[in-house]
């Protein structure tokens, strides 16, 4: 076994953000876990820990996340394309079947590579924005980030805390930069909705029905699709997961994985 880990803890009081790679001679059967934008490994990482050690993982860390503000607006969509493209071809030369988990950004980009690699047999998809609503709550909770200031006692600003992989910066001009990579993201969102009918790969979709960013509309071009299934979490959010509906994706989680062995 081939094991490049990286713990999920704490370094100088700061979550570490980076990749974890796990490949298992003869395994027929990888996961690769794809995070959203300004994301970061961490969100998926109960779920590695049930992952069966017969089976690859790959959790990516994309190019300019892990990192400052100002390294995610030196990166790009199509760079982030690529790396994804790269890890389906390598886990494709030993690994006859591969496997997307991915959250919000990265559940566009799974979609749009289940369409084009026959590798691909399935997607497990949390928060996949084929249409954005911006509500305050996420105004809020961004700030909140950005301040680096929140109650421990804040739960669904300690879960968007959780899942940010960029370090903070006070200085708001530095962010300038990220303009451009949102204006990619909107254009990849448009994309996606277009092909989505191609996609023929078994596909379960979560969508969380409180969540800040992502529309409940994009239900309705989820399930234009004969291959997916949109289960809702009725008291989750982008970021934040309710109790009971965590208890409930994770038990489906292994079930995904304990059909793919």
């Amino acid at each position: 076994m081939i094991d490049s880990n990286t713990d999920y803890g704490k370094a100088g009081g700061k979550m570490e953000h980076q990749e974890y790679k796990r490949f298992v001679p003869n395994a027929d059967c990888a996961i690769l876990f794809i995070h959203g934008i300004v994301g970061t490994p961490n969100h998926f990482s109960d779920f590695i820990s049930t992952v069966p050690d017969t089976v690859s993982v790959w959790n990516l860390l994309l190019t300019g996340h892990g990192k400052q503000v100002r390294d995610f607006s030196h990166t790009s969509m199509n760079e982030w394309e690529a790396q994804v493209e790269d890890a389906i071809t390598h886990l494709a030369q030993d690994h006859t079947n591969i496997y997307l988990v991915a959250h919000s950004m990265g559940a566009l980009l799974s979609i749009e590579k289940a369409i084009y690699h026959r590798e691909i047999k399935g997607l497990f998809l949390l928060a996949a924005p084929l249409k954005l609503f911006i509500k305050p709550q996420m105004a809020i909770n961004s700030y909140k980030v950005y301040r680096d200031r929140i109650d421990p006692e804040d739960a669904v600003g300690m879960a968007a805390k959780k899942c940010y992989g960029i370090a903070p910066d006070k200085n708001v001009f530095h962010y300038i930069g990220w303009i451009p990579r949102y204006l990619e993201l909107f254009a990849k969102i448009r994309s996606v909705r277009g092909m989505l009918e191609s996609l023929s790969v078994p596909c379960t979709a979560y969508q969380s029905q409180k969540d800040e960013m992502v529309s409940v509309k994009s239900e309705r071009y989820l399930r234009k699709c004969r291959s997916v299934k949109v289960v809702k979490l009725k008291n989750s959010r982008h970021y934040y997961y309710d109790e009971a509906d965590y208890k409930a994706l994770k038990e489906d989680f292994k079930a995904f994985v304990a059909k793919i062995q």
